[in-house]
């Protein structure tokens, strides 16, 4: 719930917008739903997002970059044409279809609610977070996530997802179809004459952010992708979840192998 609030803007382009961050407790906004969590906000103002030109996805030679007010309906409606399937997954199986028509890839990633489907997938993508005002720049994915470059006085402006010939599966677990997620799994890899050349892995929701698991991709480098050791490593990952809410988190590390596993014979 929202207290307090006294002024409304509406900013023509990112510019003026970031003029009225300067002010304090002030709280951009697009979809809005970040608001019906629960909760008291307290701010001075809003700031509104859909004059400014970001509910976009355009494709480059090098890639796909999506505008940060990109509603999740639009990204899992999208054509992706290969492993950048994953994203289009992750949208299309979020939350619910309102919700879907409402929540933003930039929102999302501002606030990160811990049963967020989006880290996960970017960072199987390899993905690009670019952003406007004091922190402006670009940040890969996992420095976004561990640097929290958003201070209040900056803004993300886009999402660029670098072209992903390989192949990319998601998983997701929740209580109920349109329920939030529990557990969500990530994967992307690239073959090389039947090996696995590139690889990364990446668990969102049981933890406080998303993260990679870079210790299992080293070990699976190199092996054919129909390799008995793959099951062998993954049965060996030591997840230890911080977060899981309706079963033992011996449980939500045994999904994760599942769902893992489960990558690997669809990809194979």
């Amino acid at each position: 719930m929202l207290v307090n609030v006294k002024n409304w803007y509406r900013p023509e382009n990112i510019t003026e917008a970031l003029s009225v961050m300067k002010k304090g407790r002030v709280i951009p906004y697009a979809g809005g739903t970040s608001f019906h969590r629960g909760g008291k906000i307290t701010a001075t103002g809003m700031i509104d997002l859909r004059k400014l030109d970001l509910d976009f996805i355009h494709e480059t030679e090098s890639g796909t970059t999506i505008g940060a007010c990109a509603r999740f309906k639009d990204i899992a409606n999208y054509n992706f044409t290969d492993g950048r399937k994953i994203l289009k997954e992750a949208c299309s199986i979020a939350a619910s279809t309102s919700l879907r028509n409402l929540i933003t890839i930039g929102g999302s990633l501002a606030s990160i609610p811990l049963w967020s489907n989006i880290p996960a997938a970017l960072l199987a993508l390899n993905a690009e977070i670019e952003i406007a005002g004091t922190n402006a720049g670009k940040f890969g994915i996992e420095s976004f996530l561990s640097e929290k470059p958003l201070d209040g006085t900056s803004l993300i402006t886009q999402i660029f997802i670098p072209k992903s010939p390989g192949i990319g599966t998601y998983h997701r677990y929740s209580k109920t179809k349109f329920d939030y997620s529990l557990i969500d799994t990530a994967i992307y890899i690239e073959l090389k004459n039947r090996e696995i050349e590139i690889i990364r892995i990446a668990v969102g929701n049981l933890f406080p952010k998303a993260r990679r698991l870079h210790n299992l991709e080293e070990s699976l480098k190199g092996l054919p992708i129909n390799s008995e050791r793959i099951v062998e490593f993954v049965d060996k990952l030591e997840i230890n979840p911080i977060f899981f809410s309706i079963a033992s988190k011996e449980f939500g590390s045994n999904l994760v192998r599942v769902f893992i596993k489960r990558a690997f014979k669809q990809v194979s």
